[in-house]
């Protein structure tokens, strides 16, 4: 995502609190349309393609880019004995070409758990979008006290007029925007059925590679209390007293070990 240029939003006044309408504006602004059209846009940004759909592309392609290896596919060589001993080069050449063959066919192969992929991927950005959307609108029309345990847990401060500050403002619409560009980038791939031609995903690579089914999805939460995780992208990202809040926790945290150790 191209950073956003908050600056020009900000340059011309010299507060730090700003009107609670304002971080709709910015955000109508930044996504170049209003509020409800952009929550119907998130709605209404689906994945459509079905598994049929994608097995029946996949046969097409296979038939008009690689005839004869479809046909060697459906009717193949007998196989050669089992016993290597006493092959002849034909026997060789034979089991070579089969699993060649099978390799290359592998591409018009559907593996089902890449529409999976791309259908909780992109569930978990919208959701995301939606929750992040729903509290800037909270915000921007001075209604935040409805939301104001939520607000304090991501260490939000509005004025007791409902103003907000800079800062909160930036921390709300960064990971918004991010969140709706990433539904709209796995939906659009998810709905192009060429992407399966190339995009193979299954459990078994996972375990191969030592993964974990969390590891290639967004986290849920919005916001991780930990430093380690300020950086993720879709995050609200950590107020400057949170951090330094957690900062405190870790020297504790380090002191009482190092007690512990020195006992």
């Amino acid at each position: 995502m191209t950073n956003l240029d908050f600056e020009q939003y900000f340059k011309d006044v010299d507060t730090k609190y700003y009107e609670p309408k304002y971080i709709i504006t910015i955000l109508e602004n930044v996504l170049g349309n209003k509020l409800a059209a952009i929550r119907n846009e998130i709605n209404n940004t689906q994945i459509v393609v079905s598994k049929e759909q994608i097995i029946e592309y996949l046969e097409k392609k296979f038939a008009e880019k690689n005839p004869e290896l479809k046909k060697r596919i459906e009717s193949p060589t007998p196989k050669s004995k089992e016993n290597v001993i006493g092959w002849t080069r034909e026997n060789v050449n034979i089991s070579s070409q089969y699993i060649y063959d099978i390799l290359s066919a592998k591409r018009y192969q559907f593996e089902p758990y890449s529409l999976e992929y791309f259908k909780r991927y992109s569930d978990i950005v919208r959701n995301k979008a939606l929750l992040l959307l729903n509290i800037i609108e909270k915000i921007g029309n001075n209604d935040g006290t409805s939301i104001q345990d939520l607000l304090s847990e991501f260490d939000i401060q509005l004025a007791e007029n409902g103003d907000i500050l800079k800062e909160d403002i930036i921390r709300l619409i960064i990971p918004t925007v991010y969140n709706i560009n990433a539904l709209n980038e796995k939906v659009t791939k998810a709905n192009d059925l060429s992407t399966y031609l190339t995009f193979k995903l299954s459990k078994d690579y996972l375990y191969r590679k030592d993964l974990s089914e969390n590891a290639i999805y967004p986290m849920k939460a919005l916001q991780i209390k930990n430093l380690s995780y300020d950086s993720i992208r879709g995050n609200v990202p950590l107020s400057k007293s949170q951090k330094v809040e957690l900062e405190k926790l870790q020297q504790k945290s380090k002191k009482t070990l190092e007690k512990k150790l020195d006992n």
